[in-house]
């Protein structure tokens, strides 16, 4: 009896025992299952926390402040730290960006790439006119007064567009329109004449020799209306102006000033008196023939129709104006000079890049776009003296400009140039290269002491590369090629210094505001 109990007493523990551990393993198998979830016994983001904290030595965190933990897995819900993009990734030497933030930070990024660096020596420069070139003046080619002003300031002509209209009050044309219609008159008269004794020379001795004299005396009158001609082209009037009064035999009261029309060499195109010479040519019938008929007009292949912008009217309407006063100066601004100012120590360096024909660079800042290269510049010529206040000496660089704004109003056009003068920029000289260099914008590096940093882009991380500075200068900076950065990632090329701000106030926390304050 006493044996029998100790065996069913051995059975029962035994018992117990398989059974205690068949529940353990349903109850393990069942937690690490999502069934807890499903079946709303566990919520489903604290399911979450506790898997992202196991792992974790909990003895280490005896007294912890597990609100502060919630807190945190709260900042970090949805991130995958197990996601392969993030290998190696460092908390501390990395910030997150949404895309808010990137927006807000206008961040850019662009890929790295191993090339030459080229060192420059930074001067200063300004935009200016060039002389003999930008500007031309309109002046009044007749004494009159003025009836109609066709353009207004700030608008855009081209070659033989109408710029004034003037009354004639000149007595010297008006005596040589005169003297012009006079003798037209005569050489009439005497053509006439030449033609009725042409019929009957043949009759007698007396009749050849009249038609002789009168030969004679319409190639008197034809050289006096040749110098007609040409004093009225000299006096402004137009070969169709002059032929006009060939025509119709009236007097010429008011004439119209054109826009110039310019040659290959920019010298200004004036009416040729070709024209006129060369229909005073040849026998003396179709020389008169001709006169009464429009000269071929040229087709000038060396001509250029130019562009000019209207920057000053000093004309009024009705205002009385004599020969030569101007009226308004047209500007070409499609092709100006920089005037770079080299102090002593930059002589050289200068001088080599004129004889060399070398590549310079312009400087152009630009509000809220940041500094607008322009590349592919050369030096047009040196000045020869150095300034007594600057003591340094001018050069100057040819830069070509083009339209940046235009408007339409009806059928005038207002124009602005991109490069306009007086405007100041920074001219770079090239000094030397240097190879096999990792070249990025200036602010894409970040400083802290002695150290330099550059911001790889790491899925929406930032990770932050220490690197070593070859070279700089107030747009790009040489990176040495040392394996920190390799060519093919991305890296920040605007805002690393934000993102430098950032992880500072992410390792040190929220900044005392009252840091600095005396109380």
């Amino acid at each position: 009896m006493p044996a029998s109990k100790n065996w069913l007493a051995r059975l029962r523990t035994a018992l117990v025992t398989i059974i205690a551990i068949l529940l353990a393993v349903v109850v393990g198998a069942f937690a690490l299952t999502d069934l807890p979830v499903r079946l709303g016994i566990i919520d489903a983001q604290r399911a979450a926390n506790a898997d992202d904290h196991s792992g974790h030595d909990h003895d280490a965190h005896e007294g912890h402040d597990h609100a502060a933990d919630d807190h945190a897995a709260d900042d970090h819900s949805g991130h995958d730290h197990a996601n392969p993009v993030h290998s190696g990734h460092s908390e501390s030497e990395s910030v997150e960006l949404s895309k808010q933030a990137r927006s807000n930070m206008r961040l850019r990024t662009a890929a790295v790439a191993v090339g030459s660096y080229t060192q420059y020596v930074e001067v200063p420069g300004v935009i200016t006119n060039w002389p003999g070139r930008t500007h031309v003046a309109v002046t009044s080619p007749l004494t009159g007064v003025l009836n109609s002003i066709l353009i207004s300031r700030g608008e855009l002509v081209k070659s033989g567009t109408p710029l004034f209209t003037l009354r004639l009050t000149h007595q010297d044309l008006v005596n040589t329109q005169e003297t012009f219609l006079a003798k037209l008159g005569e050489l009439d008269v005497e053509e006439a004449e030449i033609n009725r004794l042409s019929t009957i020379s043949s009759s007698g001795a007396i009749a050849g020799k009249a038609l002789i004299a009168r030969k004679y005396e319409r190639d008197k009158l034809m050289a006096g209306v040749r110098a007609a001609r040409q004093a009225m082209l000299l006096h402004g009037l137009t070969e169709l102006q002059i032929n006009r009064i060939e025509r119709s035999r009236v007097l010429v009261r008011e004439i119209t000033v054109y826009a110039p029309t310019l040659h290959e060499d920019r010298s200004l195109h004036h009416e040729s008196l070709d024209h006129a010479n060369d229909r005073l040519s040849g026998s003396t019938g179709e020389r008169y023939a001709s006169m009464l008929q429009p000269p071929v007009p040229d087709a000038h292949p060396h001509h250029i129709e130019a562009d000019f912008l209207v920057t000053e009217l000093n004309a009024r309407r009705g205002e009385s104006v004599k020969a030569g006063d101007e009226l308004a100066q047209l500007s070409d601004f499609s092709q100006i000079l920089i005037e770079g100012h080299a102090f002593q120590r930059d002589g050289k360096t200068l001088q080599r890049a004129a004889d060399t024909e070398a590549n310079v660079q312009a400087v152009i800042d630009s509000s809220g776009e940041g500094p607008q290269l322009v590349d592919g510049l050369k030096v047009v010529y040196i000045g020869a003296e150095v300034g007594l206040t600057s003591r340094a000496l001018p050069f100057y660089v040819a830069i070509d400009n083009k339209v940046e704004r235009t408007e339409q109003r009806g059928k005038k056009r207002y124009i602005s140039w991109q490069f306009k003068p007086g405007q100041r920029l920074t001219v770079r000289l090239p000094v030397s290269r240097i190879d096999d260099a990792i070249v990025v914008p200036k602010d894409a590096v970040a400083e802290e002491g002695s150290e330099r940093y550059v911001f790889v882009e790491n899925g929406d991380h930032f990770d932050r590369v220490p690197v070593a500075v070859i070279a700089r200068d107030s747009v790009t900076v040489a990176i040495a090629n040392d394996g920190q950065v390799w060519p093919g990632q991305f890296i920040a090329v605007k805002g690393a210094h934000q993102l430098q701000m950032a992880l500072k106030n992410k390792s040190g926390g929220a900044i005392d505001p009252h840091a600095g304050h005396s109380h």
